[in-house]
């Protein structure tokens, strides 16, 4: 017999408007939804189904759908399952997850870069945020952080890098618990457009506060990157820009970055 929440891939999934009634059969029904049609998704629709099954599903059936769903899952689950049903799936993710925290100083300025890591039990990360107030430049990466990132690279697939969750410019060296395998064209191409962008937000005297998902979770490998930063102003504390995007963990992934005249714009606007 077919265990009812192992996943298998599908064409035509059964949408949570059809699902017969009763957690079981909601259960079963969620099992036509492998990792690979999740991520094919819209995201409004992954949200609809997210919400399907936590309105359905206990915390135990519910947790062991979240490695392929990820932070939808997690959302849905706060916003749509009753208290009892919260409270034991948040004790199930608390119980695979440590968080590490990171302060970094510049010994130039004192300008402080803050990084918070979500790991899982393994010590792969799942989730970071950061505040980036200062860039580094001209460090070089110990023999611990070249290792490690040797290490993080053998866990993907050919072609790719031990890539870092924040580039080492804004962290240093911060081991296993900042990098994931990255395919090479991807680090080198989109991912740094997009942390060059951060580092020249922050020559222009404003503070980037930013939040990642690697998804799915619990993979050695992730599938996607989903990334979302605003722009503070640190003589006010408005926000100046914020932005939003998600990348394939793959090669020609593209980012078309702001440049210079468009962040003068935006920061003269709002003086």
């Amino acid at each position: 017999m077919t265990d009812p929440l192992s996943f298998r891939s599908v064409d035509a999934p059964m949408p949570p408007s059809a699902w017969p009634s009763g957690d079981e059969t909601a259960a079963d029904a969620a099992a036509g939804f492998g990792p690979a049609a999740l991520n094919a998704m819209p995201l409004a629709e992954r949200e609809i189904l997210a919400n399907g099954l936590a309105e359905r599903l206990d915390a135990s059936q519910l947790h062991a759908l979240r490695s392929a769903f990820g932070d939808t899952l997690d959302r849905a689950v706060n916003e749509r399952s009753g208290p009892a049903v919260r409270e034991a799936y948040a004790g199930r993710v608390a119980a695979e997850t440590q968080e590490i925290d990171a302060r970094v100083v510049n010994p130039d300025g004192g300008e402080v870069n803050q990084a918070r890591w979500t790991v899982d039990e393994q010590g792969r990360p799942v989730r970071a945020e950061a505040t980036l107030r200062t860039v580094f430049s001209q460090l070089e990466r110990g023999d611990a952080e070249t290792q490690a990132q040797r290490d993080a690279a053998d866990r993907g697939i050919d072609g790719d890098q031990g890539g870092h969750v924040f580039g080492h410019r804004f962290v240093t060296d911060q081991g296993l618990k900042n990098l994931f395998p990255q395919n090479g064209n991807f680090n080198m191409g989109a991912y740094k457009t997009l942390e060059n962008e951060w580092a020249a937000w922050i020559d222009q005297g404003m503070e980037v506060r930013i939040a990642i998902d690697l998804n799915p979770r619990g993979a050695d490998r992730p599938d996607r990157v989903r990334i979302s930063y605003e722009v503070i102003d640190p003589a006010d504390g408005g926000r100046v820009y914020d932005q939003r995007v998600s990348f394939d963990n793959r090669a020609g992934q593209t980012y078309d970055r702001i440049d210079s005249e468009q962040m003068d714009e935006l920061i003269a606007a709002r003086a």
